[in-house]
């Protein structure tokens, strides 16, 4: 059901809008041009109530192409924030406060805020020359050239796989770094991030991490417990899952979400969400799409993208060592746990939020103000089938799996700025030695609490 007022007539100014949109869709389908935000401004509201939240969903969905949600909460509680053209925003906040929601501006100007860490971004890659840093986002002819001369300048520990191309024929990497001290049966932390091309910041801390790894093995660090603990395990990090959309988010199109899949027959949309195309149980449930102009599409089938087919058949080969799955995404300060496809919490909840409390614990050591909401992301988010982290849990049964939405200081959204990359880093940094014990001290092989929750699916008629 809808709000007070929220299907009453849009008005003919608004009518215009959606028929200009339209014809602009119809003449550039794909979006293959610079998309310019100098006109959106970015809002945040809290339905209070089931009927606030579908007439805030329908309002903004009405209008698509001129208000487009950036984050959209599928529970009460939890902040929706969306973005609007200044051609239809008043008229929007207006119906929105009439339906009786509170709305905030995050961003007043988003273009504005885009170009600032674009010219941020220019001046530091100018005084940064060809070395990789962390003070501004790193593109993919930086990252990816780096990590193959880690592997070249450390052949002892750390080694290099090419898990494949992506659609655009990019590589996609994998560094092992470990000098594996129980042999075949040394544990393993899988970390990755960028699967989603906006969320830089997901790749910017994955790339930290890896140098931090990389440098604690090369110095032998055993100063503190954490370097020690580091050091008991292999770790598998791919930074990049998602170059190609990566890519055509510094270049064309800041907020793009997906890959850049060419369009299937019938459409002209270019793109999936790689994050909703594993193949696992719960495909296709909850916040998916089957359209594909849609940012949740999911794709033609199971696994139909050859960046999922890379990383999960990478993820199979190593699933009996690798005891935790750790993926990046943004924004909102979660750490979530299993499972995303369905609301029922998993049979070790306590154990899975457990590790997730005491990652966190070592968070705010380093930022005690770092708030993060910690549990099952189907329970306390909403069900989203066809995820890297269900598919690690319950396909590839390692016992951990965790999806971290990293910070957006509460105004930025996927803004990030750049200035911020270190202390985000260094937050996560201090979560790998909990982690690491972890790893090290749990038995290899499938995840003992899988089959009970296989014999759970199968009595709920979860496939």
């Amino acid at each position: 059901m809808s709000g007070p007022g929220l299907c009453r007539n849009t008005g003919t100014g608004i009518l215009a809008v959606l028929a200009l949109h339209w014809s602009v869709v119809q003449g550039n389908p794909a979006l293959d041009v610079v998309r310019n935000y100098d006109s959106y401004s970015v809002y945040r509201s809290m339905p209070e109530t089931e009927k606030m939240q579908d007439a805030l969903s329908r309002e903004i969905n009405l209008l698509e192409g001129r208000c487009e949600f950036m984050k959209e909460a599928h529970k009460l509680g939890l902040p929706s924030d969306f973005m609007c053209h200044s051609s239809v925003a008043e008229e929007v906040l207006a119906r929105v406060n009439d339906a009786g929601m509170k709305v905030e501006t995050m961003i007043e100007n988003l273009g504005s805020l885009i170009k600032e860490g674009a010219e941020e971004h220019r001046r530091l890659k100018r005084q940064a020359e060809e070395k990789i840093n962390w003070d501004s986002y790193q593109r993919y002819d930086k990252i990816i050239p780096w990590m193959e001369q880690l592997a070249a300048d450390n052949p002892d520990f750390v080694t290099l796989t090419d898990m494949g191309r992506s659609h655009e024929d990019r590589k996609l990497l994998m560094l092992k770094v470990g000098r594996s001290p129980r042999g075949s049966q040394t544990r393993a932390v899988w970390v990755d991030g960028g699967i989603h091309a906006r969320e830089w910041i997901a790749v910017a801390t994955a790339t930290f991490l890896l140098d931090k790894i990389v440098e604690v093995f090369k110095t032998n660090d055993t100063s503190t417990c954490d370097t020690k603990a580091v050091q008991s395990v292999d770790w598998y990090i791919a930074p990049l899952l998602n170059p190609d959309g990566y890519e055509y988010s510094h270049t064309g199109d800041r907020m793009w979400r997906k890959n850049r899949s060419p369009p299937p027959g019938g459409s002209s949309c270019v793109g999936t969400d790689l994050n909703r195309n594993w193949d696992v149980i719960g495909f296709g449930a909850g916040v998916t799409s089957s359209n594909p102009c849609s940012e949740t599409y999911k794709g033609t089938a199971r696994n139909s993208e050859p960046e999922t087919k890379a990383i999960s058949k990478t993820i199979l080969k190593y699933k009996s060592t690798i005891r935790i799955y750790l993926t990046f995404h943004s924004y909102g300060q979660y750490w979530l746990t299993s499972f995303g496809y369905k609301t029922e919490l998993p049979v070790d909840n306590e154990k899975l939020v457990t590790l997730g409390r005491q990652a966190v614990d070592a968070i705010q050591c380093v930022t005690p103000s770092r708030k993060y909401t910690i549990g099952s992301a189907g329970a306390i988010f909403y069900i989203a089938g066809g995820a890297s982290d269900d598919y690690a849990k319950a396909a590839a049964e390692i016992p951990y799996s965790f999806t971290v939405e990293l910070p957006d200081s509460g105004r930025y959204g996927f803004l990030l700025p750049a200035n911020q990359i270190k202390t985000v880093g260094a937050e996560l940094w201090s979560a790998t030695g909990v982690l690491a014990k972890e790893a090290a001290r749990h038995p290899t092989g499938a995840d003992p609490a899988r089959e009970k929750e296989k014999k759970q699916d199968r009595e709920h008629g979860l496939h």
